[in-house]
């Protein structure tokens, strides 16, 4: 009964596109932090800076969410792994070629572009520091931990 309660509270429900409350909340800090910094670009180096840096933040926001899908698929073991691993190795794939092409281009600079992804770094640690808390048993454990 108590694994029951642990499943449909907290941090265990999940929202409509799949993910957990404290990977939402993670989500919501990356994109947040991402925000934060290309206003800080704009207002420090100007509009190509912050464009950069919200490449940048925008690449790393949406490379965790997919990263998350693919976790959480392969976890429960939805659908087929091998339609799963060509959606990783596209994923993979694109951000690499992405990457590549807009530094080609010269569009913005390697560094703002670099400024822009370190908002995953900095969003996962706060959204894991001030986001939602997983439940705990009963017994004061979290689920999942052994003794």
């Amino acid at each position: 009964m108590s694994a029951d309660r642990s499943e449909s509270s907290g941090s265990r429900q999940k929202g409509p596109e799949g993910l957990d409350a404290t990977l939402r909340a993670v989500l919501r800090w990356v994109a947040g932090t991402a925000v934060a910094l290309s206003v800080a670009g704009l207002l420090a180096y100007g509009a190509r800076a912050a464009l950069g840096v919200a490449l940048g933040g925008a690449i790393a926001t949406a490379n965790l969410y997919v990263f998350a899908r693919i976790v959480d698929a392969f976890l429960s073991r939805r659908g087929r792994t091998a339609s799963w691993t060509l959606i990783a190795i596209v994923k993979l794939t694109g951000l690499m070629g992405g990457v590549w092409l807009i530094l080609k281009s010269g569009t913005v600079s390697g560094l703002a572009l670099m400024v822009g992804y370190a908002s995953l770094v900095v969003g996962i640690t706060l959204g894991t520091l001030f986001g939602p808390k997983p439940p705990e048993d009963e017994g004061g454990t979290p689920p999942g931990a052994s003794g």
